[in-house]
């Protein structure tokens, strides 16, 4: 979803909790599961219950692994929680952000990215549901999350958009808020299946119907964002 920097910040500010160096794991055991496994799960119950809800002994139970198998490979849970969210945006982020550098002019790489960015929702609820859990506080992981992958999105985007802007008119929202409409908005909306049913959306929740509501999204996004008429 968000671009990643080539050095991750290791602690967003004071009141992270420090690093714990990582202990050597036993060959017959800590390698037993490959670590993406672990990731994908840690990250999965981050986003289902929140930092404070989550805890490595209930990690562990829903791997078959025992608590020390994930104390040995990450020490503290803030250590498996930046591990889990580098992981997964990273993995999450790349049909997205290549719209940044794709074929065509400014305009058409914006009109690219915000249909990339809704179809990016529909598959992605997790991080829609991470997101919405840590950004409801001031926290270390809000201000990890926002300056790691958030921040240097949000640049690149602002720089995009003044290319569009320099040959034709653009709508005066800000790159702030046209994110929360991807993420919040049309995030929510695939998150939210079963609240959009219970208002009257279809049950039909197949992949290309998912793709063709995602297209409407971007249409309707883009539509409000670029003005009818060019500058001469």
């Amino acid at each position: 979803m968000f671009d990643a920097p080539s050095e991750v910040i290791t602690a967003a500010t004071g009141d992270a909790p420090a690093l714990r160096r990582r202990g050597r794991p036993a060959v017959d055991t800590a390698h037993a599961i490959d670590e993406s496994v672990f990731l994908a799960a840690a990250f999965s119950m981050f986003a289902e219950r929140g930092y404070d809800a989550t805890t490595l002994r209930e990690l562990a139970r829903d791997l078959g692994v025992s608590h020390n198998l994930l104390n040995v490979r990450f020490g503290l849970k803030a250590n498996l929680w930046r591990a889990a969210v580098d992981w997964r945006m990273v993995e999450a982020s790349t049909s997205v952000v290549a719209a940044f550098d794709g074929e065509g002019d400014a305009e058409q790489r914006l009109r690219d990215l915000v249909r990339r960015f809704c179809e990016w929702a529909t598959e992605n609820r997790d991080i829609v549901a991470i997101s919405y859990h840590e950004g409801q506080r001031d926290s270390w992981r809000l201000e990890y999350i926002v300056q790691t992958f958030i921040r240097p999105f949000q640049v690149r985007l602002d720089a995009l958009i003044d290319e569009v802007r320099a040959v034709r008119p653009v709508h005066a929202l800000s790159t702030t808020a046209l994110m929360a409409l991807l993420v919040q908005g049309v995030g929510f909306y695939f998150a939210a299946r079963p609240l959009q049913i219970r208002l009257g959306e279809t049950s039909d929740a197949s992949r290309e119907t998912e793709l063709v509501e995602a297209r409407q999204f971007a249409n309707f996004l883009i539509g409000g964002l670029l003005t009818a008429d060019r500058q001469t």
